[in-house]
């Protein structure tokens, strides 16, 4: 991105996450993060029309730097077009060139299609659970229920592991009525465990409220109760379910 970029990201960001013009992330921001240790991608059309955006800016925790991705969106016409891995990609090329070898964002813990990209397709890991972490949110996408979200990281220079037993107990699975429904699974000791969300929470939010809000206050429980034992999301399978295993150590310590 450059003062003479085309990117315009004010109608991409009411395409993707509906959300007012007041709160979408002002271009001059986004060139100051990039000239100071950031990163800013597009994915553009023949006619530079930008379809796919993220971007992602300088951060520390516990002494360590990291490159924290804040936002990445496609507009829905062109999503699994693989778009958004392509972004991503982008993002890790130029973070390793920065010097960086840790990326890191949230995602809502009931997004499926997020948690298979994070987590199958890149190879993140999610050991870091936060309860309502942006507070009440108003976009399309975000409100209704608490702002709950994992944290991914993405170690960009770790070896992924082979395969991950998925012959596993559910501790949470979808009931008959479409609920949550907890599985009487001791996550204390266990060597993994799989926990199963709805196919697609924005369905579920708009069909029915309530059902969503149990969603989120069960998966919660289970969530946390697998991470106190021990066990972290390594993986997140195509029928919908999270693959719990046990911590191992992080790279780079």
């Amino acid at each position: 991105m450059s003062p003479q970029s085309p990117m315009d990201n004010t109608l991409l960001g009411r395409e993707v996450w509906g959300v007012a013009e007041r709160n979408i992330v002002p271009r001059e921001l986004l060139l100051t993060m990039q000239l100071n240790g950031g990163l800013v991608h597009g994915a553009f059309l023949p006619d530079e029309r930008l379809v796919g955006f993220c971007f992602a800016f300088a951060g520390v925790r516990e002494g360590r730097l990291r490159l924290c991705s804040h936002q990445l969106g496609v507009v829905p016409r062109f999503r699994g077009d693989g778009i958004g891995i392509a972004l991503k990609q982008a993002q890790k090329r130029d973070a390793m060139r920065l010097g960086y070898d840790l990326i890191s964002w949230t995602f809502d813990p009931l997004e499926a299609r997020n948690a298979y990209i994070n987590l199958h397709r890149l190879g993140c890991v999610a050991r870091l659970y936060d309860r309502d972490h942006y507070g009440a949110m108003e976009d399309e996408l975000n409100r209704g229920v608490p702002s709950d979200r994992f944290e991914a990281e993405w170690w960009l220079q770790a070896t992924r592991p082979g395969n991950i037993d998925t012959d596993v107990p559910l501790a949470l699975a979808i009931g008959s009525d479409g609920g949550p429904e907890r599985r009487a699974v001791a996550l204390s000791g266990a060597t993994a465990a799989m926990i199963q969300i709805p196919s697609d929470f924005q369905a579920v939010k708009r069909d029915d409220p309530e059902l969503a809000r149990r969603w989120r206050s069960q998966s919660r429980a289970v969530f946390e109760a697998a991470l106190d034992a021990g066990l972290i999301a390594v993986d997140f399978l195509r029928q919908g379910a999270y693959v719990m295993a046990p911590d191992q150590a992080r790279p780079g310590r």
